[in-house]
């Protein structure tokens, strides 16, 4: 929940006074600890525009932060009058020593407390919340983070913010003149763990192959399976970049799957998508070219213009909260109040492509702390969707919020997303398909996917592909949970030296490699070829093998040899016979 700082001004010269008679400015350092325990030193400067008004007295009420070991001075010492701090909610009264008179004279008080709890520990990152500033007789307000170097870089900004890294200590500084609610996320990455159950059954009289989708890596996360439990035949990649393992089911039978791991957030990988026009087209729930639509649009010329309209247009309504049904983007628009998170995902992504902005639909996980200010569903397992654009600027895909930007009431999710957003599917072809993690339940409906915040990072230590001939081509197959990444295959006999960039989990893939000419080919010392992998953990793996060339070069040279010796015989018989006769 979002803290709120409310000052109220008592100027005791004419009960006319107007908050106009006085610019007010304020700064204010938070000084955080590794427990997340801030002490704040709150400088207010009141300065009269007038030469006959002037402060003495000033009360604050603070709602929201729980302080403690309140000290407020002035040049002249102790201006504390009362204070009382009861559920998160303090009032101070203060009394001036001292307070300046005439024009531009600026009377300067301090305030000195703490906060037990200002940054609170999420995983692998530390959130703050600051107080909003709601009073308008601030003028300026200056605040300042300093934060120790353990609770990592800037990772999330709901304002602009300057962040600066230091040895021990860093330092997140900025201006708020308005009333944008304030949040800093840091840290340099997100860590969860997962464990994700499939229930398929096979309802008909044949055997059927089934394809349930697995959580994926993309270029904002990795994935790490420790099981898939049972095996899948294989795991392919839609054009998309969903991941889809693929099962064997008898007629009548069931197979629970259980899969279970670690994904690891806040990654900024590149990614190289062509054919981006597939992403402009009209699908089920995204209307493109209807009329509406293309009306709406004509006067939104940039993706923050559309993610306004979706963020100012729509209401998110609770009671449909555990719902399933999906609306799509023209509902949402004849129906603005009654709307989930699929409809401002929907209605993003269609008015985004009528203005031919690239845009697809992300379904997955997303961590609330507070259901009410960031709703998820409670109930059904497919717990949040929000939308990506293409930026033609950056040459990347940037994903959006703006669901918990409107129910935050005006955190800032469109300039950059928080760590606790975990892909399970992308929609850009199909607006529907593949179901994500959450949909493949069995007949009691029980919830399938638990995840929570991971302690430790599991070592990525896994067996690397065996290695094998297939026909021309040399075949790498993987027969772990994790895809290969970044490989390095090497071979002193073949000059080879290659790099594989990915390889995915229960998968394979063929590589052309460099051909032995026929004579080289024979030589005893090819009969086997030595391998080396080697990957960015620095595993290594020696592999090997028979080099199939190798033999059927030598078969094809015995015969051609038994076929010259023989002719040659043939030949030589031949000869004989004609000079005995």
């Amino acid at each position: 929940m979002f803290l709120c700082l409310f000052l109220m001004f008592f100027f005791f010269k004419t009960p006319t006074l107007a908050l106009s008679d006085f610019t007010i400015n304020e700064n204010i350092e938070y000084l955080l600890n590794l427990s997340g325990q801030a002490t704040v030193t709150h400088q207010i400067d009141i300065t009269n525009n007038f030469s006959q008004i002037y402060p003495k007295e000033y009360q604050i009420q603070i709602q929201g932060l729980p302080l403690s070991d309140l000290n407020a001075t002035d040049d002249g010492g102790n201006i504390l009058t009362n204070f009382l701090s009861q559920n998160d909610s303090s009032q101070i009264k203060l009394k001036f020593n001292q307070p300046k008179v005439g024009k531009n004279q600026t009377t300067t008080f301090k305030l000195i407390y703490r906060v037990p709890e200002l940054a609170k520990h999420k995983g692998k990152t530390w959130e703050i919340s600051l107080p909003q500033l709601t009073d308008s007789a601030l003028n300026n307000t200056q605040i300042t983070l300093k934060t120790p170097s353990d609770f990592g870089t800037l990772s999330f900004a709901s304002v602009p913010v300057k962040f600066q890294e230091g040895l021990n200590q860093n330092t997140v500084s900025l201006q708020n003149n308005s009333h944008s609610k304030i949040l800093i996320i840091l840290g340099n990455y997100q860590l969860f763990d997962f464990k994700l159950n499939y229930s398929l059954k096979n309802n008909t009289s044949s055997t059927i192959t089934s394809e349930i989708a697995i959580i994926p890596d993309t270029y904002s996360q990795s994935v790490y399976y420790q099981s898939i439990s049972p095996s899948p035949l294989g795991i392919r990649v839609d054009p998309d970049g969903n991941w889809l393992a693929s099962y064997e089911l008898k007629s009548g039978e069931e197979l629970n799957i259980i899969a279970d791991g670690q994904v690891k957030t806040g990654l900024h990988l590149p990614v190289e998508t062509t054919n981006l026009e597939k992403y402009l087209s009209d699908q089920t729930f995204w209307p493109v070219s209807d009329p509406q639509i293309q009306d709406i649009s004509r006067n939104l010329n940039s993706s923050r213009a559309i993610y306004n309209y979706v963020v100012d247009t729509l209401n998110y309504n609770y009671d449909r909260l555990n719902s399933s049904g999906r609306l799509g983007a023209l509902a949402a628009i004849n129906d603005p109040n009654n709307s989930l998170c699929t409809e401002f995902t929907d209605l993003f992504v269609t008015l985004a492509r009528a203005k031919n902005i690239p845009a697809r639909e992300i379904e997955g996980f997303a961590y609330s702390n507070n259901p009410k200010i960031k709703p998820i569903s409670l109930q059904n397992d497919v717990l949040h969707a929000w939308p990506e654009y293409y930026d033609s600027t950056s040459k990347t895909w940037k994903a959006v919020d703006p669901t918990w930007e409107k129910t935050t009431n005006g955190i800032d999710y469109f300039s950059d997303l928080d760590l606790n957003h975990i892909t399970f599917v992308t929609h850009g072809l199909d607006s529907q398909n593949p179901l994500p993690p959450g949909s493949y339940r069995n007949e009691f409906s029980e919830k399938s996917i638990a995840i929570s915040f991971a302690t430790e990072e599991i070592k990525t230590v896994t067996a690397l592909p065996l290695i094998a001939f297939k026909n021309d081509r040399l075949l790498l197959q993987n027969y772990t949970p994790n895809s290969q990444k970044n490989l390095l295959l090497s071979s002193t006999n073949l000059s080879l030296n290659q790099t594989i960039d990915y390889i995915l989990p229960y998968s394979s893939k063929e590589i052309t490699i460099p051909k032995m000419s026929f004579w080289k080919s024979l030589s005893s010392r090819h009969q086997k070829i030595t391998f080396t992998l080697k990957n960015t953990e620095e595993q290594v793996s020696v592999q090997t093998i028979n080099y199939p060339p190798h033999f059927i070069n030598l078969g094809i040279s015995i015969i051609i040899g038994l076929i010259i010796l023989t002719t040659s015989g043939i030949i030589i018989t031949s000869l004989t016979h004609e000079k005995n006769t």
